[in-house]
């Protein structure tokens, strides 16, 4: 996990647990828009004491009396995961939980979570602000348990849950979307396997746009009590056929592609416009596969 600070009065001391895709745009943002410094400490996943011992190390580094954001963006789950993987993580956001109704006691304590519109709305489409999540699997069970545990703290001043869709960008992960895959396979002549069809639509939202968002909402909350649950997409789907075109255009070179036979991510899913923040801009998907392109090019993706 990382320790980072803004610099000014009252500016709240950020604890962001996950420095993955969405993690590591939460971090940019807070350094390079609102000049955090950072300071990196562990936090292990798997080891019960050593994480209890941890977690008191990092309450005792911080500063007196000024307001904590705890930021959620780790887990090691995805769309495979099955249900102990996900009661494991879930158990993790629920310690996560307690240590910020235990730094409540004498300070200002606010919440973000990353959740996952698309294991709650998989194989839902033109969904509303009043489309309910009816996960599929697994993983989707457990995001919608965690926002569930965020939903009955007591005791916290604000607190955020963040749905993105399906998210693209740059990072130096094993683990990688659609996008980055096609990318990085693209300018070194490997080949994409491919789990859905060229007719599979989404909703693609790049990682960075998704920090700046949290990174603000951060060092500018809102005088807000009740629990804000906020959808991250773009608002207009795109189907795999689409992206890959997209990619072809941007690295100028033949994609190798094989799609698998009996592909395991093919429900299609889709997003309003109406259901995104008013104040939340996304970047166009053209603009946004340049950004990883060029990135990938310079050696930084």
């Amino acid at each position: 996990m990382k320790l980072l600070q803004i610099d000014g009065g009252d500016k709240p001391v950020i604890l962001l647990f996950g420095l993955g895709l969405i993690g590591g745009a939460v971090d940019r943002a807070l350094r390079l828009r609102f000049g955090a410094r950072g300071v990196e400490f562990p936090y292990d996943w798997h080891d019960a004491p050593r994480r209890r011992a941890q977690a008191d190390a990092i309450a005792a580094a911080l500063p007196p009396r000024l307001p904590v954001a705890l930021v959620w963006a780790g887990g090691q789950s995805g769309f495979g995961s099955d249900q102990a993987q996900m009661r494991q993580e879930t158990a993790l956001v629920e310690e996560l939980i307690r240590m910020a109704q235990a730094l409540r006691r004498d300070r200002p304590v606010d919440f973000h979570m990353i959740s996952s519109a698309g294991g709650l709305f998989e194989s839902q489409t033109h969904c509303s602000s009043a489309t309910r999540p009816r996960p599929l699997r697994a993983y989707g069970a457990g995001k919608l348990a965690q926002e569930q545990a965020l939903a009955r703290a007591e005791g916290l001043d604000r607190r955020h849950v963040y749905r993105p869709s399906s998210v693209y960008g740059a990072t130096r992960s094993k683990r990688v979307g659609l996008v980055a895959a096609l990318v990085a396979n693209g300018l070194t002549g490997r080949t994409t396997r491919i789990f859905g069809n060229p007719n599979t639509l989404r909703d693609y939202v790049l990682a960075d746009d998704i920090g700046h968002y949290i990174a603000r909402r951060i060092a500018a909350p809102e005088d807000r009590a009740e629990m804000q649950v906020l959808l991250l997409a773009r608002g207009r789907p795109a189907s795999v056929f689409e992206v890959i075109e997209r990619v072809r255009e941007r690295v100028e070179r033949p994609l190798l592609l094989q799609f698998d036979p009996h592909p395991s991510n093919m429900q299609d899913m889709s997003f309003l416009p109406s259901a995104l923040p008013a104040d939340w801009q996304a970047t166009s998907l053209v603009a946004g596969i340049s950004r990883i392109a060029t990135m990938a090019r310079s050696g930084l993706a």
